[in-house]
């Protein structure tokens, strides 16, 4: 099984499509900096999954972002579950 993980920018809002886990997200994670320039939003409806390792990243993302100046919008009803186990209701929704 091949596993992918693709992207594409609309307007200030990041798409990401596929799967985000550990063994995806290396790639994305390279670029992130160039990706992330001017992006205020990440969607992930498109996401067929996502694990901790996924999560811990957005979680990155959002810090280095600084917090209130990055939305994630799209949020499966797995990772809104992923987030109440780590307790971060609070700073991901």
């Amino acid at each position: 099984m091949k596993c992918m993980l693709t992207w594409h920018k609309n307007n200030t809002t990041l798409i990401l499509n596929g799967i985000l886990n550990r063994d995806t997200l290396m790639f994305f994670w390279k670029q992130k900096n160039k990706l992330l320039k001017d992006i205020n939003t990440i969607n992930v409806s498109l996401l067929s999954h996502i694990d901790s390792v996924g999560l811990a990243m957005l979680v990155r993302l959002k810090i280095k972002k600084n917090t209130n100046k990055l939305l994630i919008e799209g949020m499966s009803e797995h990772l809104k579950t992923l987030i109440k186990l780590y307790k971060l209701e609070t700073f991901m929704i």
